[in-house]
């Protein structure tokens, strides 16, 4: 008979203590406000055709990289391109900075899981946003940046003086 036996569907998992769940809560409200807070900003800047210079609407200084090199740097552009993108200017968030388009796509997915991980307790075990943000940042900046100095340097609009 040994040789027969079934495997066992394991047990339904016991629901998580309310600590737990009160604690995954938190954490969940604590990566969603932020990434809330990026994309109000975003919605209420707005974005500057030149693809850059958005920035100073938060009252920071122009960027002293491009005013010494008369090229951007590699984060030129980004605010413009997160704002683009938040106000649904698609072919001027590209322009401005092709990574903005993939950070505002990504912080509005976290706020989105994030706002349901808190409200419903749950959690998306696949997401790991610490982990993918990080390397969308370290390799998606200075791809967006090779990207926007290869095409300024081909059609002429860098260097800018």
């Amino acid at each position: 008979m040994d040789s027969l036996r079934i495997a066992s569907v394991p047990p339904a998992q016991a629901a998580a203590p309310p600590a737990e769940r009160q604690a995954r809560r938190l954490r969940s409200v604590l990566i969603a406000a932020p990434c809330w807070g990026m994309l109000v900003v975003a919605s209420v800047l707005s974005p500057h055709a030149s693809g850059m210079g958005t920035h100073e609407e938060l009252a920071l200084p122009p960027c002293s990289f491009q005013a010494r090199t008369g090229l951007p740097c590699p984060t030129c552009g980004l605010t413009t391109s997160v704002s683009a993108m938040a106000h649904g200017r698609i072919a001027l968030a590209w322009k401005a900075h092709p990574f903005g388009v993939f950070l505002f796509i990504g912080v509005l997915v976290l706020a989105l899981t994030a706002t349901t991980d808190a409200l419903t307790g749950s959690t998306w075990r696949w997401r790991r946003p610490a982990v993918w943000l990080a390397w969308g940042a370290l390799l998606g900046i200075p791809a967006g940046w090779a990207a926007k100095l290869i095409l300024g340097l081909t059609d002429g609009t860098l260097p800018m003086r």
